[in-house]
């Protein structure tokens, strides 16, 4: 059976060595996405609603539109360059989700960064898509503002404007794919703990397909040139 497939562990089925994990916990993250800015959306929607400190003068929870890229940025953009963003985004999202699906299961670290990435810019764009960001100007939503990706979580004493969940997602999984290039994957630079081992049975197993490769091109010339020798 493929390990694509659940296994059957003691009775019951277990996900381990399935990509259906990653798929998973990518609808969760697409989920609490789109419900938090749906609640901040509605809460904000009472024009006597207040920004909510999480951490006085650092972190609240507002409520904006943002019509660029990510944390802010890009609001001013000309529309064809809006575009050229999401066809980019889009792009990438499946380049990334295929990557994630070919990766080797034990790369649990790696495999779970692509996951992050890829819920967070769906989550983005989905907004994008829906709210024509690429136009010069979009409907009115709430506060009298141009509809746009929902941004509730500002951080702008932190050098970040406001953003959502979507973003944490992506900048989460943007921090461990770097991880993963220094220490933790088994083409990372400079492996550690399990990768160490990991990279090792990595370039047995590649030298045992290479042996059995030349093994077997060698037993088809071998065989090639008895068959000449028997003529």
């Amino acid at each position: 059976m493929k390990q694509e497939k659940m296994k059957k562990d003691g009775g019951r089925y277990s996900l381990k060595g399935s990509s259906l994990w990653g798929v998973l916990i990518f609808c969760v993250l697409i989920i609490v996405d789109l419900l938090t800015k749906m609640a901040a959306e509605i809460y904000f929607s009472d024009p006597k609603a207040t920004p909510i400190a999480i951490i006085p003068d650092w972190i609240l929870i507002d409520f904006t539109y943002n019509r660029g890229i990510s944390y802010g940025m890009g609001s001013d953009a000309p529309p064809l360059a809006k575009m050229i963003v999401i066809l980019a985004t889009a792009v990438v999202m499946v380049l990334l989700s295929i990557l994630y699906f070919k990766a080797d299961k034990r790369r649990s670290l790696l495999r779970l960064s692509l996951v992050l990435v890829v819920a967070g810019g769906a989550g983005n764009l989905i907004d994008r898509v829906y709210y024509k960001v690429w136009e010069e100007v979009g409907a009115i939503g709430i506060r009298g503002l141009e509809v746009g990706v929902r941004d509730m979580v500002n951080i702008s004493r932190l050098g970040f404007g406001v953003c959502n969940f979507a973003d944490f997602f992506i900048s989460a999984g943007a921090v461990m794919l770097v991880l993963c290039f220094l220490f933790f994957d088994r083409d990372a630079l400079l492996p550690a703990g399990k990768y160490k081992t990991y990279a090792r049975e990595y370039d047995a197993e590649q030298a045992a397909k290479k042996a059995a490769k030349a093994q077997a091109k060698a037993d088809k010339a071998k065989a090639k040139a008895d068959k000449a020798a028997a003529k």
